[in-house]
Protein backbone atom coordinates (compact mmCIF):
# COMPACT_ATOMS: atom_id res chain seq x y z
CA UNK A 1 0.00 0.00 0.00
CA UNK A 2 1.44 3.62 -0.77
CA UNK A 3 1.43 6.31 1.34
CA UNK A 4 -0.64 9.57 1.49
CA UNK A 5 1.47 12.64 1.31
CA UNK A 6 0.40 14.86 3.96
CA UNK A 7 0.32 18.79 3.14
CA UNK A 8 2.02 19.56 5.87
CA UNK A 9 3.64 22.58 4.51
CA UNK A 10 0.59 24.28 2.88
CA UNK A 11 1.59 27.93 1.46
CA UNK A 12 5.63 27.62 2.68
CA UNK A 13 8.81 27.56 1.27
CA UNK A 14 10.52 23.57 0.79
CA UNK A 15 14.47 23.76 -0.01
CA UNK A 16 15.58 20.64 -2.10
CA UNK A 17 18.34 19.48 -1.48
CA UNK A 18 19.99 17.91 -4.61
CA UNK A 19 23.20 16.22 -4.94
CA UNK A 20 25.53 18.05 -7.54
CA UNK A 21 28.64 18.73 -6.84
CA UNK A 22 28.06 22.40 -5.65
CA UNK A 23 26.55 21.44 -2.56
CA UNK A 24 29.52 20.03 -0.95
CA UNK A 25 30.51 24.09 -0.85
CA UNK A 26 26.48 25.18 0.04
CA UNK A 27 25.97 27.07 3.45
CA UNK A 28 23.34 24.90 4.22
CA UNK A 29 23.41 25.26 8.02
CA UNK A 30 21.60 28.71 6.92
CA UNK A 31 18.24 26.34 6.31
CA UNK A 32 17.72 25.24 9.97
CA UNK A 33 14.46 25.76 11.05
CA UNK A 34 13.00 25.69 7.48
CA UNK A 35 11.99 22.43 5.03
CA UNK A 36 14.08 20.66 3.68
CA UNK A 37 13.86 17.31 1.55
CA UNK A 38 17.12 15.88 1.26
CA UNK A 39 17.89 13.70 -1.95
CA UNK A 40 20.25 10.74 -1.44
CA UNK A 41 23.08 10.93 -0.22
CA UNK A 42 22.41 15.06 0.50
CA UNK A 43 21.23 14.58 3.87
CA UNK A 44 24.74 14.07 4.88
CA UNK A 45 25.01 17.49 4.32
CA UNK A 46 22.36 18.55 6.06
CA UNK A 47 21.23 15.87 8.75
CA UNK A 48 18.43 17.49 9.97
CA UNK A 49 16.49 17.90 6.65
CA UNK A 50 12.90 16.78 7.18
CA UNK A 51 12.61 14.50 4.15
CA UNK A 52 14.96 11.69 2.82
CA UNK A 53 13.99 10.76 -0.59
CA UNK A 54 15.57 8.22 -2.61
CA UNK A 55 14.71 6.51 -5.91
CA UNK A 56 17.63 4.40 -6.41
CA UNK A 57 16.17 1.37 -5.75
CA UNK A 58 16.58 -1.38 -2.85
CA UNK A 59 20.48 -1.53 -3.71
CA UNK A 60 20.64 2.33 -2.47
CA UNK A 61 19.25 1.80 0.82
CA UNK A 62 20.72 -1.82 1.48
CA UNK A 63 24.50 0.53 1.05
CA UNK A 64 23.75 3.18 3.37
CA UNK A 65 20.73 1.65 5.48
CA UNK A 66 23.47 1.89 8.76
CA UNK A 67 24.38 5.34 7.58
CA UNK A 68 20.97 6.63 7.42
CA UNK A 69 19.72 5.16 10.72
CA UNK A 70 22.46 6.06 12.86
CA UNK A 71 22.83 10.19 11.18
CA UNK A 72 19.53 11.39 9.80
CA UNK A 73 17.23 13.32 12.23
CA UNK A 74 14.53 14.16 10.20
CA UNK A 75 10.65 12.80 9.85
CA UNK A 76 10.56 11.12 6.90
CA UNK A 77 12.20 8.71 4.81
CA UNK A 78 10.54 8.69 1.45
CA UNK A 79 11.22 5.91 -1.76
CA UNK A 80 9.01 5.37 -4.80
CA UNK A 81 8.91 2.37 -7.29
CA UNK A 82 7.56 1.78 -10.65
CA UNK A 83 6.48 -1.71 -11.48
CA UNK A 84 6.10 -3.58 -7.96
CA UNK A 85 6.95 -2.03 -4.43
CA UNK A 86 9.80 -2.94 -2.83
CA UNK A 87 10.36 -5.27 -0.20
CA UNK A 88 8.35 -3.51 3.11
CA UNK A 89 11.10 -1.49 5.10
CA UNK A 90 10.10 -0.33 8.38
CA UNK A 91 9.98 3.59 8.61
CA UNK A 92 10.33 3.89 4.79
CA UNK A 93 7.60 5.75 3.30
CA UNK A 94 6.55 4.32 -0.22
CA UNK A 95 4.73 6.56 -3.32
CA UNK A 96 3.97 4.81 -6.98
CA UNK A 97 5.89 6.30 -9.71
CA UNK A 98 3.34 7.11 -12.60
CA UNK A 99 4.28 9.11 -16.17
CA UNK A 100 7.43 10.40 -17.17
CA UNK A 101 6.37 13.74 -17.37
CA UNK A 102 4.00 16.49 -16.35
CA UNK A 103 2.70 17.43 -12.27
CA UNK A 104 1.34 14.26 -10.27
CA UNK A 105 -1.38 15.86 -8.23
CA UNK A 106 -2.39 12.44 -6.59
CA UNK A 107 -0.64 12.51 -2.92
CA UNK A 108 -0.01 8.87 -3.13
CA UNK A 109 2.03 9.14 -6.84
CA UNK A 110 4.79 10.94 -8.64
CA UNK A 111 5.80 11.65 -11.92
CA UNK A 112 9.59 10.28 -12.39
CA UNK A 113 11.49 12.55 -15.22
CA UNK A 114 13.82 10.33 -14.81
CA UNK A 115 15.99 11.77 -12.23
CA UNK A 116 15.64 11.90 -8.18
CA UNK A 117 15.34 15.77 -8.34
CA UNK A 118 12.19 15.81 -10.70
CA UNK A 119 10.71 13.55 -8.06
CA UNK A 120 11.49 15.45 -4.89
CA UNK A 121 9.98 18.61 -6.55
CA UNK A 122 6.64 17.05 -7.04
CA UNK A 123 6.86 15.74 -3.58
CA UNK A 124 7.55 19.06 -1.70
CA UNK A 125 4.15 19.88 -3.95
CA UNK A 126 2.34 16.85 -2.44
CA UNK A 127 3.67 18.74 0.89
CA UNK A 128 2.13 22.04 -0.23
CA UNK A 129 4.97 23.65 -0.60
CA UNK A 130 4.10 27.15 -2.20
CA UNK A 131 7.68 28.17 -2.51
CA UNK A 132 10.42 25.87 -3.88
CA UNK A 133 14.03 26.78 -3.88
CA UNK A 134 16.86 24.22 -5.59
CA UNK A 135 19.73 23.43 -4.22
CA UNK A 136 22.72 20.84 -5.27
CA UNK A 137 21.04 20.75 -9.14
CA UNK A 138 23.61 21.19 -11.07
CA UNK A 139 22.94 19.12 -13.93
CA UNK A 140 26.30 19.04 -15.06
CA UNK A 141 29.66 17.37 -14.14
CA UNK A 142 32.14 19.87 -12.61
CA UNK A 143 36.19 18.80 -12.26
CA UNK A 144 35.14 15.28 -13.50
CA UNK A 145 32.86 14.92 -10.71
CA UNK A 146 28.75 13.98 -11.41
CA UNK A 147 28.08 15.11 -7.67
CA UNK A 148 29.02 15.96 -4.43
CA UNK A 149 30.18 13.05 -2.93
CA UNK A 150 32.02 10.46 -5.01
CA UNK A 151 30.30 6.91 -5.66
CA UNK A 152 31.41 3.66 -6.90
CA UNK A 153 30.65 3.83 -10.41
CA UNK A 154 31.00 7.35 -10.92
CA UNK A 155 30.40 7.98 -14.95
CA UNK A 156 32.31 9.54 -16.93
CA UNK A 157 32.19 13.63 -17.60
CA UNK A 158 31.42 12.69 -21.10
CA UNK A 159 28.57 10.07 -20.41
CA UNK A 160 26.94 11.64 -17.49
CA UNK A 161 26.21 15.04 -20.06
CA UNK A 162 24.73 12.50 -22.49
CA UNK A 163 22.34 11.22 -19.84
CA UNK A 164 21.53 14.62 -18.36
CA UNK A 165 20.98 16.09 -21.64
CA UNK A 166 18.79 13.48 -23.64
CA UNK A 167 17.19 12.20 -20.68
CA UNK A 168 17.14 14.34 -17.47
CA UNK A 169 16.83 17.76 -18.44
CA UNK A 170 14.39 18.15 -20.86
CA UNK A 171 11.95 16.82 -18.44
CA UNK A 172 11.64 19.35 -16.36
CA UNK A 173 10.12 21.50 -18.59
CA UNK A 174 6.80 20.01 -18.77
CA UNK A 175 6.98 21.00 -14.91
CA UNK A 176 7.09 24.33 -15.12
CA UNK A 177 3.51 25.46 -16.59
CA UNK A 178 1.50 23.12 -14.23
CA UNK A 179 3.37 24.26 -11.02
CA UNK A 180 2.90 28.13 -12.53
CA UNK A 181 -1.35 27.40 -12.54
CA UNK A 182 -1.03 25.69 -8.93
CA UNK A 183 0.34 29.11 -7.89
CA UNK A 184 3.54 27.20 -6.89
CA UNK A 185 6.76 29.08 -7.43
CA UNK A 186 10.22 27.80 -8.28
CA UNK A 187 13.61 29.10 -7.76
CA UNK A 188 17.11 27.69 -8.35
CA UNK A 189 19.54 28.82 -6.24
CA UNK A 190 22.49 26.28 -7.49
CA UNK A 191 24.93 28.32 -8.78
CA UNK A 192 26.21 27.32 -12.64
CA UNK A 193 23.32 25.42 -12.55
CA UNK A 194 22.63 23.56 -16.15
CA UNK A 195 18.57 23.94 -15.21
CA UNK A 196 17.46 27.01 -16.55
CA UNK A 197 14.10 26.82 -16.58
CA UNK A 198 13.55 28.67 -13.60
CA UNK A 199 14.82 31.94 -12.40
CA UNK A 200 18.13 31.70 -10.90
CA UNK A 201 18.68 33.93 -7.46
CA UNK A 202 21.12 34.06 -4.48
CA UNK A 203 20.63 32.03 -1.56
CA UNK A 204 21.55 34.29 1.05
CA UNK A 205 19.07 36.66 -1.11
CA UNK A 206 16.34 34.05 -1.13
CA UNK A 207 16.86 33.44 2.51
CA UNK A 208 16.86 37.04 3.39
CA UNK A 209 13.72 37.28 1.68
CA UNK A 210 12.03 34.69 3.50
CA UNK A 211 13.05 35.81 6.53
CA UNK A 212 11.35 39.32 5.88
CA UNK A 213 8.30 37.83 5.15
CA UNK A 214 7.89 35.83 8.59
Amino acid sequence: MTWIVPPIWTGTTCYILGCGYSLASTPTKLLSGRHVIAVNDSYIRYPSANVLYFCDGQKWWNDNCEEVREHFRGHYIVTSHRDSPPPKIPGVCVLRLTEKTGLETDPGMLRHGANSGYQAINLAFHFGARRIVLLGMDMHATNGYSHWRRRNREPSPHSFHQILQRHMLPNFQSLVSPLQKAGVEVINCTPGSALQCWPMRDLHEVLQEEDRLC
